[in-house]
């Protein structure tokens, strides 16, 4: 009976001294905003609540902090109030699965050149990365946003002259990642959830021989201190490069190739073809990603040729050759699935495995999408196609085998496994249920206060997405020899756009063949949208009087939807 009684009395002890222990979050697993009055911790909830059982009352963080209300169990994402010991300040405490990255940068950060930086990223088990970075803003329009994208590079020195390959969560190892903001996303979902369902649609037709290859980047969430302030959510999110896609290394001859369409240009939509320079990383709408060891942009010009100006015999019987079909097909399908209005020339990749290969597809920047726009606003529009020069040509191709008829048996099968209205609603809202479950939404708002978690926006996308894929349902299933089907004239551009003078140095004037309805849009050679307008009649003039020098391009879209680009020059 004396042996229970010691033992029941060890055992309540050992309870009482548990209860009221310190929770203790090691020094590298937490983060504190002052100005907010906000600590976020990611050290795992079920370790703490199995470690300190019972009633907690207090943690210890950069010092001791007191629960206003003690609290039996943590739980993720629920914001417990805390009192510093040393000013009775009151603090809000988060729990989070996410892992948490920390910058400290030694000088102000710009679009160029890089900054050094000191990068910390600790996960909830405790795995940490520690390195010099440079670090700088990215993107164009995102950069006019509070939140911004940035770029890193992991340095092994202090000036950027080495750099070292680093594996973030388990994505592949590169020197160089992207941080997007996702400012213009209303649920931090597009992004991501995008880039994870071409993955699922599309793999690489070299597999075989290259096995580790990927169609695409992964994102991953996670959450930004920069220099002390909290700065929310994050995807920190591989790039396209040479690497990832596995694309063949130049050996005194170019073999694998890479290109970015990061404007609208002749050479990015396959629209219009112009002189290139090999002194030039840039081209008509294109930058050269790839190969480093010399810039010459005769494959890209000759491939750019071939879809412009080939007869339509020698298209057809050639083009499977010049672009990879298959690749051509899957994008077409994911690019009006989401209906990426920024993506037909702009925003993606152009990339070669090797000498003698065709070409394909590499998506990139995949916000505005799902009812959605480049600059986050609604456009509830579901009964159109999207297309560029080079799908303008294929859509002819009604022989056997051809893009036609593969888009059709495609899409039907892709219909009754991936693209399912259950199964991209289920992604969508499995992020947002991770989001939402760990508080992020909640912090978003105190790092943003413009920003509102809107749950309208899943019933508004569930909706407009049941649309979208009725309408295409219909236009994927119709054949060639239909007459109801999409007319090529669908494709076409809008008919005799005359743009005078080019170059200019205030007015221009824009010419149209009728009255109907058609949008303007002015862009600058970075892809950033100035402006747009409808216009008034078949004439009209834009004034770019007050903008820089250097070339921007007019985008006309008739009331068809019929598109054309023009190249203008400021002088």
């Amino acid at each position: 009976m004396k042996q229970k009684l010691l033992l029941l009395f060890a055992i309540c002890c050992t309870y009482i001294s548990q209860a009221n222990e310190k929770i203790l979050i090691p020094s590298n697993q937490f983060h504190i905003d002052l100005n907010k009055a906000l600590i976020v911790t990611n050290l795992d909830v079920n370790y703490v609540n199995t470690t300190w059982i019972g009633e907690k009352s207090s943690i210890a963080l950069d010092t001791d902090y007191s629960f206003e209300t003690p609290v039996n169990n943590i739980v993720i994402g629920t914001p417990y109030n805390i009192i510093s010991s040393v000013d009775s300040k009151v603090y809000i405490l988060y729990f989070t699965q996410l892992p948490i990255i920390s910058i400290a940068t030694t000088d102000v950060i710009v679009d160029e050149p890089d900054v050094l930086a000191t990068f910390k990223m600790i996960e909830s088990n405790q795995n940490a990365v520690v390195s010099n970075i440079g670090i700088q803003y990215r993107g164009a329009y995102s950069q006019t946003l509070p939140k911004k994208s940035l770029e890193i590079k992991f340095w092994s020195d202090e000036v950027g002259d080495e750099t070292h390959d680093v594996s973030l969560l388990g994505m592949h190892a590169e020197d160089g990642w992207n941080l997007q903001a996702m400012y213009n996303e209303a649920l931090r979902f597009h992004s991501k959830t995008n880039n994870d369902l071409w993955k699922l649609i599309h793999k690489p037709y070299y597999i075989n021989s290259e096995p580790d290859a990927v169609s695409g980047i992964e994102m991953k969430y996670v959450e930004l201190f920069l220099d002390g302030e909290y700065r929310g959510v994050y995807c920190v999110g591989e790039k396209v490069k040479r690497k990832l896609l596995k694309l063949k290394k130049h050996n005194g001859n170019i073999r694998g190739e890479l290109y970015k369409g990061d404007s609208w240009g002749g050479a990015s939509t396959f629209t219009f073809l112009s002189d290139y320079d090999n002194n030039n990383l840039l081209w008509d709408g294109m930058e050269y990603k790839y190969p480093n060891e010399e810039t010459n942009w005769a494959n890209l010009y000759d491939l750019t040729n071939f879809i412009l100006n080939a007869n339509e015999e020698t298209f057809n019987n050639q083009y499977k050759s010049r672009f990879q079909i298959d690749n051509a097909v899957d994008y077409f399908i994911f690019l009006n699935l989401l209906r990426a209005t920024d993506n037909t020339g702009k925003n993606l990749h152009v990339a070669r495995y090797s000498s003698n290969e065709p070409y394909f597809y590499v998506p990139w920047d995949l916000d505005g999408t799902f009812g959605t726009i480049w600059n986050g606003q609604h456009e509830n529009i579901t009964t159109d196609l999207l297309t560029n020069g080079l799908y303008n040509r294929l859509f002819n191709d009604c022989s056997a085998d051809g893009f036609r008829e593969k888009l059709k048996s495609r899409w039907n099968e892709l219909r009754s496994t991936i693209i399912t209205h259950p199964n991209i609603m289920g992604m969508l809202v499995e992020n947002y249920n991770m989001l939402n479950q760990n508080g992020i939404y909640a912090r978003e708002s105190m790092a943003w206060p413009d920003f509102n978690a809107n749950e309208g926006e899943i019933d508004y996308i569930s909706e407009w997405l049941t649309n979208r894929l009725s309408y295409l349902d219909m236009k994927f299933s119709q054949d060639c020899s239909d007459t109801t089907t999409l007319s090529v004239a669908t494709f076409d551009k809008v008919a005799n756009v005359v743009v005078y003078p080019n170059p200019t140095s205030d007015i221009v004037n824009i010419v149209l063949t009728d009255n109907s309805n058609h949008h303007l849009y002015l862009y600058d050679n970075t892809g950033r949208l100035i402006l747009n307008k409808f216009a008034e009649g078949n004439q009209d003039q834009i004034s770019l009087k007050n903008l820089s020098k250097g070339m921007y391009f007019i985008k006309v879209v008739d009331s068809e939807n019929k598109v054309d680009i023009k190249r203008i020059i400021k002088e």
